[in-house]
């Protein structure tokens, strides 16, 4: 039942309106129903919010072996090195890309997939994951090529360890020990893969400032466009005399990039970083989110750095620009702060803004929507929706 004055979601101007996450580390079954246009997950820790965005990195992909490798080197659960006597292997060859699954580690009992799927909205799309094993024979020209394992038991002797991929245009095996060796080059029994995303997909990471080559490469997509003035306006959230912003650095081989800042504070530009973390945390939020343009922008843990008194004003501008840009974001977040803010940008903008608790009961992790008049009610009665 929908209650008098509560907006409709438009499932056509929404990039995912329905997902579904099955088996995909501790999300065994997971359907989340009338996705906004921004959405913010929260729940306590071990709940699955960083695996829904994880599931949503892969899905937006369609599993390319890069994002794949980003996901498990975030969680130090990367492949890079099979002779790292360090790193934990398993009986059947799988190693860490085992921890994907649900029922992970034992391996050896896994046998129905991962699923991930968006339902509805411009480009429906569903994956699904599993373990495969491959061997080697010789070609017509006395080539070695990658084979289905005929016998198909479950790591018999001399079978290659792989995952299966299969999407909207077809299956796809990935051998895991290239994985391993190549940090996530591709190696396909079908030539045609491609590492390009279907849909564009930014990820912004808990931690307080991103990478600078990863923010260079974000400023160079967007330098002397308009969005440059959508960054310029979102710093001056947080400093009011900030009039403009760069990249500098990056020609030689060794040389790292810079964000420079020209405020009227000081006589020549100074570095962002010089504003301290919370500035470069907005920065690299705000160029995620126009680089995201008709995609997902999805943004772990977004209270880190920031101070309570900025965050209805970064939300505003996230709200702003995400229906400017026909943006759909995800953001999780811990915090009572984030949590109210949220609802004071959503009830003020005509973007569908929803509020969506994870909870445990025994193996299984419960959705609670909130939409924008319930979670009115909520922070105006300090019920606790974390």
């Amino acid at each position: 039942m929908r209650y008098p004055g509560r907006r409709r979601v438009d499932v056509m101007n929404v990039r995912i309106p329905t997902l579904t996450i099955e088996r995909f580390r501790a999300l065994r079954q997971l359907k989340l129903e009338g996705l906004g246009r921004v959405n913010l997950i929260t729940g306590r820790n071990n709940t699955g919010k960083s695996s829904v965005l994880e599931a949503l990195r892969i899905l937006a992909s369609e599993a390319t072996p890069s994002v794949l490798a980003s996901i498990l080197r975030f969680r130090e659960e990367d492949l890079a090195d099979p002779e790292d006597a360090t790193r934990a292997t398993d009986q059947d060859g799988f190693g860490q890309f085992a921890a994907l699954f649900s029922g992970y580690p034992l391996i050896s009992e896994i046998r129905e997939p991962i699923v991930l799927a968006s339902e509805g909205g411009e480009r429906p799309l569903r994956l699904a994951i599993s373990f495969a094993w491959l061997s080697e024979e010789k070609d017509d020209s006395g080539g070695r090529k990658l084979v289905p394992w005929q016998p198909q038991l479950f790591g018999a002797e001399g079978s290659i360890p792989a995952l299966n991929i299969e999407g909207p245009t077809g299956n796809r095996v990935m051998t895991l020990d290239h994985f391993r060796r190549f940090g996530g080059r591709s190696r396909f029994l079908r030539a045609e893969w491609t590492e390009e995303p279907r849909t564009p997909c930014v990820f912004v990471s808990p931690y307080g400032g991103e990478r600078t080559a990863t923010l260079g490469t974000l400023w160079d997509k967007i330098a002397l466009t308009d969005n440059e003035k959508d960054v310029v306006q979102a710093l001056r959230i947080m400093v009011g005399d900030v009039e403009a912003v760069s990249m500098v650095g990056g020609e030689g081989p060794r040389q790292t990039r810079t964000a420079i800042v020209r405020s009227g504070g000081f006589k020549r530009p100074v570095p962002l970083r010089s504003f301290g973390d919370g500035l470069n945390r907005l920065f690299g939020i705000v160029l995620s989110l126009v680089n995201a343009k008709e995609g997902l922008l999805l943004i772990d843990e977004f209270e880190n750095g920031m101070h309570h008194t900025i965050q209805l004003d970064v939300w505003r501008a996230i709200f702003r620009l995400s229906e400017q840009l026909r943006i759909q974001v995800f953001a999780t977040s811990h915090s009572w702060d984030a949590v109210e803010s949220f609802q004071r940008a959503a009830a003020e903008d005509p973007a569908e803004g929803l509020l969506i608790r994870l909870s445990r009961k025994g193996d299984s992790v419960m959705p609670t929507l909130f939409r924008e008049d319930e979670l009115a009610v909520a922070t105006r009665e300090h019920i606790e929706v974390r």
